[in-house]
Formats: structure tokens, C-alpha cells, sequence
């Protein structure tokens, strides 16, 4: 339970370092499906909390504050719950934003972060994106998408080549898109979308250029969505960063290259500090 109502979180358990795993706009925690094995496997104790962008079960009350701040605060009021005073943090996509602005703002709660593929900077949402997140944000528009999304065609198209090389089951795409038939799961994501603007990503960058722990910038190679020269820039303004490229990826990690990313997710938070 968090101040603004239920928020379901997924948390493998046993006492490995706890690691905060924040997904992105319209997917569950199923986004990490895959990935989350491979790193129980390394030791790991994995929280992914269901956040409220779309693919949520439970809906949060009506006054939820569902800024991007807001949705940090969530995230801080999810550790809470569970008695966790400091997480290390992977974020990929929205996620990888929410993250950058618990850097900035709650990084006493923070350990060591991996940015994959992410929104930053300017790029919040994705310039591509901006036109589509618009459009949602208008009357019916979300009612309307609800019902053409029960088509498996139309389903498939929500995945594309720009997000995924490997796509996800149609089953997966059944869980993630059945919530927004629900009135109250699309009056959050509307104020999901309708929050969503660079000036919190800016200021968390201008805010994040003396955070203290290291940071993983793992970009795809394919990660157009997200293009390079945001990572390039978290490398040059973050003092302890370091960058790796994901082979054969595009902009969701943990679905193209999960061993991978696992790999160097071990390595990094493993490593011991200079």
C-alpha cells in the first residue's frame, strides 16, 4: 500500500543485494520476465513494483499524483513497504527516467544504477513518440484503442522493430494491453502521458552531474528510439559512468539481449570501487 493506493510488486525474496528493476510506458513486470532468472541466478533479490503507465492491474486512487515526480515518490513509498533503505536500480525506457529522477531527487535511496535504452534529457517521451502520445491524450482516443487491441494483428503492431528485435508472445501482449479496457487504468495513464515533459529529465540531468555511485550506460546498438547521443551525453555528464553497446538491440534490452544485459549488470554492480 503506498499513499496513493495499491501497488502490486513483483519480489523474488532470499537475501541476495536487493535490485530495483522500474519498466516502461504500457508493459508490466513481465518486461523483465526473462531477465530476472539470470540474475537471481547471480544472487539477486529482484523487486519490479507494477507501476501505474498503462499495463497496471489495479488502478490507483483518482487524486494519485502521477507527475514523473509523483511516480518517483511511488517508487520511494514501494521501498518503504518493504523496509528497503537503499536499492541499486535498473531502468530501461520511461523507466530509465523515473530512475535518472530518483538519482536526483530520493539518491540517499540509490545505490549503483544501469540506464538502458532510456528516455533523457530532451527525450521525454521519445521525439518519435510525441505525435502518438498526443493523440492518446485525447477524449476516446484510449476507449478506441482498447477495443482494436483485442485484434492479434493490431496487438503485433504495438511491438515494433524500433522497440524490440524479438517481439514478445501474443500472450504477453494480452496481459499488457487487457487493463486499458478498464476506465480507471486509462484515467492514470492519461495523467501518466499528459505529465511526461523534458523539463523533469533536464533538471534531473543538470541535478545528476555529482551523483556519487556508478552508473551503467548500456545502450542497444539498434536503439534508435533512444538515439546514441543520449547516452553518449549521461557518459560525459555522470562522474562515474561507464558505457557498454548491446549487440543485436533495440530499444527494450531485457527483451532483445537478457544475458547479456545480465552479464554486465553483474559485473557492474559486482565490481569493486577504485
Amino acid at each position: 500500500m503506498t499513499h496513493h493506493g495499491i501497488v502490486r510488486a513483483r519480489d523474488t525474496g532470499g537475501n541476495g543485494s536487493p535490485l530495483l528493476l522500474i519498466h516502461s510506458l504500457l508493459v508490466d513486470p513481465d518486461l523483465y520476465a526473462t531477465l530476472t532468472p539470470l540474475l537471481i541466478q547471480r544472487g539477486f533479490r529482484c523487486i519490479i513494483p507494477e507501476l501505474p503507465l498503462g499495463s497496471h492491474s489495479v488502478p490507483l486512487k483518482s487524486g494519485a499524483d502521477l507527475t514523473p515526480p509523483g511516480l518517483a515518490r511511488l517508487l520511494v513509498d514501494v521501498l518503504d513497504a518493504l523496509h528497503l533503505e537503499t536499492v541499486d536500480i535498473v531502468g530501461v525506457d520511461t523507466g530509465g527516467a523515473l530512475a535518472q529522477l530518483l538519482m536526483a531527487s530520493h539518491r540517499e535511496r540509490v545505490g549503483r544504477v544501469v540506464l538502458t535504452g532510456c528516455d533523457a534529457y530532451d527525450c521525454f517521451p521519445p521525439r518519435s513518440f510525441r505525435p502518438i502520445i498526443k493523440l492518446m491524450q485525447l477524449p476516446g482516443v484510449l476507449t478506441i484503442l482498447s477495443q482494436a487491441l483485442r485484434v492479434p494483428m493490431i496487438r503485433a503492431l504495438s511491438t515494433p522493430r524500433i522497440l524490440t528485435h524479438k517481439g514478445t508472445s501474443d500472450d504477453v501482449l494480452v496481459r499488457w494491453t487487457a487493463p486499458l479496457r478498464q476506465a480507471a487504468i486509462r484515467r492514470d495513464l492519461r495523467k501518466v502521458l499528459s505529465g511526461m515533459s523534458p523539463e523533469y529529465t533536464l533538471e534531473a540531468a543538470r541535478l545528476n552531474r555529482d551523483f556519487p555511485r556508478p552508473v551503467l550506460v548500456a545502450w542497444g546498438d539498434d536503439a534508435r528510439l533512444f538515439p546514441s547521443r543520449l547516452a553518449d551525453q549521461l557518459l560525459a555528464d555522470l562522474p562515474h559512468a561507464a558505457g557498454v553497446t548491446l549487440p543485436d538491440c533495440a530499444a527494450l534490452a531485457p527483451l532483445d539481449q537478457p544475458q547479456v544485459l545480465a552479464e554486465h549488470i553483474e559485473r557492474h554492480l559486482r565490481a569493486v570501487p577504485q
